[in-house]
């Protein structure tokens, strides 16, 4: 890594993605998390491979009605593990690979949170007091405790990126979407066969690396903004080093976005209801909308 790091600082001066068009995004990957065997977390009356399976098939229909002619690639639109594989690391793969392969240009991966509590409302066991039991020498002492129900009150939504700096996973993502898509030259205007093994190679895919972090990281500060104006609570934007298995593998824009909490009773029934879902995948496209005229000039980028 080391040695890698000298050579793009070597090549930094002189090595550059060549001038582009205006980009256009032409490809949205929506992926409703888990799926199938894999029901992912819970709450009172509702899991969320359910929830997320509903919302992302909302966001795709005012996405396509929105924008004919954008190209809508989901990983499920059934309760299925994506592809139908047998296991999660293989689904996780399977989701990338779909994504790749598809040339998308923002992959967007939808959830619904939870706290390590129950839903609900859980025990809670307080030391009171100790009291002494037995006679003689079998006397000891003993704590004795009062249990008290708690609210779990936790809930908002977050937005989550992979973190550009110090990992080579979105940089192999990214080289390995170009191996998969044909014609694809990520910016390389000669069309011609292009060795991924080589130091230029990989300081292109690092560089396009930290491109695609700062794209990530607007449509995730966009979605968590229009959730915010929706009166919901935000735990903004959140980058994770490593740990998000879709978020390393994508070789693109990508975002995972935390709906609610299903482990808190109303956010629970917020996301079970249609106005509740139909609230967020609006604010989704809303997000979209603003991201998508940000990339093609057409509206100021945040600051």
């Amino acid at each position: 890594m080391l040695t890698l790091c000298g050579i793009v600082l070597g090549f930094a001066s002189f090595v550059t993605i060549p001038p582009q068009p205006i980009p256009l995004l032409r490809t949205v990957v929506i992926d409703p998390g888990h799926g199938g065997f894999d029901p992912g977390t819970h709450g009172l009356i509702a899991k969320e491979k359910d929830i997320a399976l509903a919302i992302s098939l909302q966001l795709g229909k005012l996405l396509q009605k929105a924008y004919p002619g954008l190209k809508i690639v989901y990983t499920r639109t059934t309760d299925i593990m994506p592809g139908n594989k047998p296991n999660l690391q293989e689904g996780i793969r399977y989701r990338a690979e779909l994504a790749n392969r598809s040339g998308g240009d923002l992959f967007i991966c939808i959830h619904g949170n939870a706290t390590r509590q129950p839903p609900g409302r859980y025990p809670v066991k307080k030391l009171v007091r100790y009291k002494t039991v037995g006679r003689g020498s079998h006397k000891t002492t003993v704590p004795v405790y009062s249990t008290t129900w708690v609210k779990n009150e936790v809930h908002g939504t977050a937005c989550y990126i992979l973190k550009a700096d110090r990992n080579e996973f979105k940089g192999d993502a990214i080289a390995r979407r170009r191996e998969l898509i044909e014609g694809e030259n990520m910016g390389d205007s000669t069309g011609t066969a292009f060795d991924l093994t080589t130091p230029e190679a990989r300081m292109q895919a690092m560089l396009y690396e930290k491109k695609f972090f700062a794209n990530s990281a607007l449509f995730g500060r966009l979605v968590e903004k229009e959730f915010v104006k929706a009166g919901r609570r935000s735990e903004g934007l959140v980058q994770r080093q490593e740990g998000i298995g879709v978020l390393q593998a994508t070789g693109m824009p990508s975002v995972l976005i935390e709906t609610g909490y299903l482990t808190n009773k109303e956010e629970e029934r917020y996301l079970v209801s249609r106005k509740g879902q139909a609230e967020v995948a609006g604010n989704m496209a809303t997000a979209f909308r603003r991201y998508k005229d940000m990339m093609e000039g057409k509206e100021k980028k945040l600051d």
